[in-house]
């Protein structure tokens, strides 16, 4: 891999060498260099990041900025010298330096709201669930820069969290971790519910257990808090995945399970979630972390082809919405999964709720504009592109 980053690299500084000595080379041509690196290496900002402003001086350039990606830098930096262009290398790679070696996170709340930005009228990016394991990449004020375990980047305010150092994660990954499995619910300070509550809960959190009382379980927040909850609410993280498997009747089951929820952008939790957010709910209550976004999601799985009667699609393949661009390129905007016999589930914004509806006409419920904007269909498998098992992800185990 190495060896073919270093000739694509190469590529690029012979092809700009050949258009221009050293001495002619301007800030334009080192920030094309950088568009190709990024390009290549950042196709997504959403799950990777390589900002850098270039700074002509007498002597050169300067290179400020981060990267969440050690090989792009390395990348700009090898084709920027192939070049023979002049520079002083001020990018710094992520995780931060000033974090110190807590540079992992658990979340300590039920569900955790991550914005798109600092602060916490900013817009509301995804949400992750009680104990999910974060990367930490830098801290500003009481925000951080976190990545979630399906990559995506957000803010997350310091309260949301409990920083972790890697020797910290592995005692947690050793723990006797277990998974809350009732759709809500709360924990509680003392073993039986008329004591005060601790905290809510929702179905997926991740909690370890520490004593079973009768039948309530006292367990650990990632914060150290103690509680009790319910044993029959509670199952075994590792059980948990081995019992559900990723099959259509399942997966059918646990989405009609969200049905009447309300929608909510950025949503990816039983509380409310967006199009997007309803689908990786789905997947995530069957062991299985997807891309975020409806237009990420769609380049996972396998591609499936229909005809305009929907002949081909099976029930639990997901359906993807949006428009052509000018230049013919398509811009996904929504996802739902199908039903069979043109119904399909969704979370919509003009719904207010998940909701069935139908895409052929005549049907009740027919939703003419979805049908009218209905682009691809993709069928995602565990094992096919874009569809991870908790099982082995490394944040986890």
């Amino acid at each position: 891999m190495f060896n073919r980053v270093l000739l694509w690299c190469t590529m690029i500084g012979l092809a700009v060498a050949c258009t221009a000595p050293p001495a002619q080379i301007d800030a334009t041509t080192v920030e094309n260099i950088l568009l190709g690196i990024q390009q290549h290496f950042v196709p997504d900002r959403r799950v990777a990041r390589l900002d850098v402003t270039i700074v002509p001086t007498a002597a050169g350039f300067v290179l400020r900025g981060e990267s969440t990606l050690p090989a792009a830098k390395d990348s700009l930096l090898h084709a920027l010298a192939t070049n023979g262009i002049l520079l002083v290398d001020s990018i710094q790679n992520l995780p931060a330096p000033d974090l110190g070696a807590d540079t992992l996170a658990l979340t300590r709340h039920s569900v955790a709201n991550l914005r798109s930005e600092r602060g916490h009228s900013q817009e509301l990016a995804t949400q992750v669930l009680l104990g999910t394991p974060l990367r930490v990449l830098k801290q500003k004020a009481e925000w951080y820069l976190v990545q979630c375990p399906d990559g995506y980047l957000a803010w997350l305010h310091g309260g949301e969290l409990v920083r972790q150092s890697i020797a910290a994660r592995n005692e947690w990954k050793a723990a006797d971790r277990v998974s809350y499995t009732a759709d809500c619910g709360h924990s509680y300070t003392a073993p039986h519910t008329a004591s005060l509550p601790v905290g809510d809960l929702v179905k997926g959190g991740l909690l370890v257990r520490v004593a079973t009382e009768g039948t309530f379980t006292q367990v650990a927040y990632p914060d150290g808090r103690r509680a009790f909850v319910p044993t029959q609410e509670l199952q075994s993280f590792a059980d948990w995945l081995k019992a559900n498997p990723l099959d259509v009747a399942r997966t059918l089951a646990v989405a009609t399970d969200q049905l009447g929820k309300p929608y909510l952008w950025g949503g990816t939790s039983p509380k409310g979630m967006d199009c997007s957010g309803f689908t990786k709910t789905v997947y995530w209550q069957q062991g299985l972390i997807i891309p975020r976004d409806a237009s990420q999601q769609v380049h996972a799985g396998l591609p499936v082809v229909y005809d305009d009667q929907l002949n081909g699609l099976q029930a639990g393949d997901f359906l993807f919405f949006g428009r052509l661009r000018d230049d013919g390129s398509e811009k996904i905007t929504h996802v739902g999964i199908y039903l069979g016999k043109g119904a399909f589930i969704h979370s919509g914004a003009d719904n207010g709720a998940n909701k069935i509806q139908n895409l052929l006409p005549g049907q009740p419920d027919f939703a003419e504009h979805r049908r009218a904007t209905l682009l691809r269909a993709r069928r995602l498998a565990n094992g096919t592109p874009g569809v991870q098992s908790v099982s082995d992800h490394p944040w986890y185990w």
